[in-house]
């Protein structure tokens, strides 16, 4: 028996972030609790939030620490302010490190601390209900996907599994948000690094999933239609990020890809995580890096469907035979990121080799690997670190 959850409601536009004082009153709330950044407070685009609560007459409460890669402890405080104000509707503006704390917030405001019982690699699924607040996601970067994901990537500091911080999942289809807003306009101010990581995150998961082992044949079919939709706009954002048409393009396609992982993900993703909490390498960045060495890991195991990636890509391949084309398809990767200016390796953007053997270990602790085309032991993901390093 198979359960796809299709996204929510998807509102998409030029100027969409006018609207969230009438989507909350939708939900009959009365004072919504904003999620965000500094970093979204100092580009004013939190404002743009604000602006359109007090258009509509609505009070609202702001929590604002959120870190890059968000803690379990940032989230319990995050709950307890959101009790404290009395809130009844989460918007989250900003990443995916804000969109995923708010979805954490969120669950823990209606299910008892701590998040330890609930983390996909303990069975968390079967504790977690529906009975949570209503979610708005307002996306400012277009890669992560958060928005429509069923996933909140939290770092776990609780030390139970190991002798250190390290990312964990939350995963439910209840975690996805009940409106996403994409509002290209609010993309605009994104510098060239930052768009190129988002938008490489994107590519991975839209490739990762397109290979995965779930059956899942409508996200295949999401997940090629984003890499379409990415690779024709990656470069075009990159070099003029004021183009709106094509950073709506990357904001649709980033959403899309993001659905399309509900198929699941892979080493990429396992060994990325690591990465963030101990480099730490901003997680595009990192799977940018890693993706062409598990692309080639892989490549015995997903020939056929690198060849159709290749496609997506935008490559010609009617004169190449499958492996052709497959390779053709990391050969893109490789030139994007050269294109994109990213770190030539991991060590380049800042991982001590020493840290590897550890970090392989840990990386069969993530679940996204048990969706990898091809079978993964801690051996073969300390070699994929050295592959990348």
């Amino acid at each position: 028996m198979l359960n796809y959850f299709l996204p929510p409601q998807i509102e998409f536009g030029d100027g969409a972030i006018q609207n969230l004082g009438e989507h909350v009153k939708g939900f009959d709330g009365k004072k919504p609790f904003l999620v965000s950044d500094a970093g979204v407070i100092n580009a004013g685009i939190l404002a743009k939030a604000t602006d359109a609560l007090e258009a509509s007459d609505l009070s609202y409460a702001t929590y604002s620490d959120i870190e890059p890669n968000p803690t379990d402890i940032s989230v319990a405080h995050g709950v307890e302010v959101y009790k404290t104000e009395a809130c009844d509707v989460v918007i989250a503006v900003g990443g995916g490190s804000v969109m995923d704390a708010a979805k954490a917030i969120r669950f823990l405001t209606t299910h008892e601390s701590p998040l330890e019982p609930y983390y996909a690699d303990v069975g968390g699924v079967e504790r977690i209900s529906g009975d949570m607040p209503p979610l708005i996601c307002v996306p400012t970067t277009a890669g992560t996907g958060s928005e429509v994901s069923q996933g909140s990537i939290i770092t776990d500091t609780s030390l139970n599994t190991t002798d250190r911080w390290r990312k964990r999942a939350i995963v439910t289809p209840f975690n996805m948000s009940n409106i996403a807003l994409l509002d290209p306009g609010i993309t605009l101010g994104m510098p060239p690094a930052l768009t190129a990581a988002t938008g490489m995150d994107a590519i991975t998961h839209g490739i990762e999933a397109y290979v995965a082992t779930k059956y899942h044949p409508i996200a295949e079919g999401v997940a090629l239609q984003a890499l379409r939709m990415l690779s024709a706009n990656i470069q075009q954002v990159y070099h003029n990020g004021e183009d709106v048409t094509a950073r709506g393009e990357m904001l649709l396609g980033s959403c899309m890809a993001a659905f399309s992982f509900q198929k699941g993900l892979g080493a990429v993703h396992s060994l990325a995580h690591q990465l963030s909490t101990d480099a730490p390498i901003p997680h595009g960045v990192a799977n940018a890096i890693l993706l062409p060495p598990v692309m080639e890991f892989n490549f015995s195991h997903a020939s056929e469907k690198y060849a159709e990636i290749a496609r997506a890509l935008g490559i010609d391949t009617s004169d190449m035979d499958i492996n052709e084309a497959g390779h053709a398809a990391i050969d893109k990767i490789r030139a994007y990121n050269t294109e994109l200016k990213m770190p030539t390796g991991l060590g380049d953007a800042g991982l001590d080799r020493k840290k590897i053997p550890k970090l392989g270990a840990d990386a069969m602790l993530d679940h996204c690997h048990k969706f990898n085309p091809r079978a993964c032991t801690e051996e073969d993901m300390v070699a994929l670190f050295e592959a990348a390093f």
